[in-house]
């Protein structure tokens, strides 16, 4: 696995962006966040997720290794890092490696985070854009209150810790009810929830924070169970938030609302769907695979029981599971707003062996705006079709019931049949494309058919198309003696085949990047061809297993 510390900037934070930012910053708004601070907090919320006390060493140290970017520092304090992307700006400003000190517990490590701390109030106690953002700082509140047992002592007298705390709540308090909806944020009225339950002259205002938090909760969770960005580990964390905050609220003698069960009880399901035979997650929509272990674990905590379904209709992907073989794919049933739109991997699909992952899409990073999160969010990062440098566009989510259903499955004997239609390439080409896949009850054979129809001629230039399977980097790849098959061993000495009539079979570079700061080659079996005339094109492949 190889770690990159790529750095495109010159310079530290970016500075001003509208007329928001400047009013923010402007001395009358800073004191009007002036309040009063108590002398110490109510209740301390649990941190559900673990931390790992040898990353707190390495950031001791001075190494601060944040969405997949290293950097060594020293004794120089980290907040104005030179040469630094934004996104490892804003995961440092979002004190969840705090959870990290906290593992370690020794009271060098509780001083150190202290120290850090302290030299953040004296930067960054006013509003700084990027830094006071809602989500950045919600996210910044959870860490604090959920840590303040840890960093405060029992008779706290200078440090300015509450005071910061309290500046930063008032704030997102307020920035609650003026911004616009984001993706998600469920965070947001946590991080409030928190507060409230914290601060005792806050409490009054939990009935009215839980009220929200049920709105949002209903809005993010699709009746099926899929969170709206269709992102897997965006599932998991949530997962998390809510049992945290489950846990805060039974602490404080407070009711839990039943959308928040509901919620937990929805969401592990959509997790096990998700996950493969390896107990991580895949690779869809910017999600990243996690630690190992972390998705049982978080399973285990929530006690919810149900099995994983084989669709999400509203959230658009299907399950194939025979045997030990597992297949995922999104099929863009229920459509997308284009506000939830991350990568266009339309009709994509991985399909793993037990532990082992063979077909897999490129994965992404942590900045889906730079040139790389724009490259793995592409339709050629996905094991899917794909025409020339153009991405497949997902149907507009429809307000009523579609009468075009563009997924059928059906099952006899174990055996699994799927068949899709994406027009996903119908405006910019002209053409459909029909994906069928079977799954055999054995799970030892994996057959598909791509059918390309053009509807008109395609413009100029456009009429190449090619159909990629990427492949996991830990398989091992040759072709046949012939040059017309892919012979593929895993591991742990399984053997694949992967086999087509197609006339143009090659075996490209790839990469892949499962996890933040992953970049590794890997290779991807490619099948190109052309759309002559408006003639439709057949494109029948499989993948079998050998015998051993």
């Amino acid at each position: 696995m190889s770690k990159t510390a790529i750095m495109p900037a010159k310079e530290g934070l970016p500075s001003r962006r509208s007329v928001s930012d400047v009013i923010f910053s402007s001395g009358a708004y800073q004191a009007s966040l002036k309040c009063r601070v108590p002398k110490r907090l109510a209740l301390a919320p649990a941190d559900i997720f673990p931390g790992d006390g040898e990353r707190a060493d390495n950031i001791f140290q001075g190494q601060f290794d944040f969405a997949g970017f290293s950097i060594e520092l020293g004794n120089q304090e980290p907040w104005q890092a030179l040469g630094m992307p934004l996104a490892w700006h804003k995961e440092l400003h979002e004190f969840g490696w705090l959870r990290d000190f906290a593992a370690n517990g020794s009271e060098a490590a509780r001083r150190h985070a202290r120290a850090l701390i302290q030299s953040w109030i004296a930067g960054f106690d006013i509003y700084h854009p990027y830094i006071w953002d809602e989500e950045v700082l919600a996210r910044r509140l959870i860490a604090w209150f959920c840590h303040s047992d840890f960093l405060l002592e029992k008779e706290e007298s200078d440090f300015s810790f509450l005071r910061s705390l309290r500046r930063q709540y008032v704030h997102l308090s307020r920035i609650s009810k003026t911004k616009p909806r984001t993706e998600d944020k469920v965070q947001t009225w946590q991080a409030l929830l928190y507060g409230a339950l914290g601060f005792a002259d806050m409490r009054k205002n939990c009935d009215r924070l839980l009220t929200s938090l049920e709105a949002e909760l209903n809005r993010v969770v699709l009746a099926d169970g899929c969170h709206i960005s269709r992102n897997p580990e965006r599932h998991l964390t949530l997962l998390g938030d809510l049992l945290g905050l489950r846990n805060t609220l039974m602490a404080a003698s407070e009711m839990v609302p039943v959308a928040i069960n509901n919620a937990i009880d929805r969401l592990a399901p959509a997790i096990r769907f998700f996950q493969h035979g390896d107990g991580c997650l895949a690779l869809f929509n910017g999600g990243m695979r996690l630690k190992e272990g972390q998705c049982d674990n978080l399973l285990s905590l929530s006690d919810a029981t149900g099995r994983p379904p084989h669709r999400f209709p509203q959230g658009g992907f299907e399950r194939l599971k025979a045997g030990r073989a597992l297949l995922i794919l999104e099929s863009g049933e229920g459509g997308r707003d284009k506000q939830d739109l991350r990568h266009s991997g339309l009709l994509s699909f991985e399909f793993s062996y037990g532990r082992e992952r063979l077909i897999v899409n490129c994965g992404a990073v942590r900045d889906l705006t730079s040139s790389w999160g724009k490259a793995l969010a592409a339709t050629a990062a996905h094991s899917t079709l794909s025409f020339n440098n153009l991405n497949a566009v997902f149907p507009e989510r429809s307000s009523g019931d579609s009468q075009h259903n563009p997924v059928v499955r059906n099952e006899e004997d174990g055996n699994i049949w799927l068949d899709l239609e994406s027009e996903g390439y119908l405006m910019s080409i002209g053409a459909l494309h029909r994906r069928r896949l079977y799954l055999d009850a054995s799970g030892l054979a994996l057959r598909g058919e791509d059918q390309i129809i053009p509807e008109r001629m395609p413009p100029s230039g456009r009429s190449h198309f090619t159909i990629r399977f990427h492949l996991h980097p830990d398989l091992s790849i040759s072709r046949s003696a012939g040059g017309k098959n892919i012979l593929i061993r895993t591991p742990s000495g399984t053997g694949w085949k992967f086999l087509t009539g197609a006339p143009t079979l090659s075996l490209e570079e790839s990469v892949y990047c499962s996890e933040p700061g992953e970049r590794r080659r890997n290779q991807q079996i490619v099948i190109n061809g052309q759309l002559i005339d408006q003639e439709p094109i057949l494109i029948k492949w499989a993948l079998t297993r050998l015998s051993d």
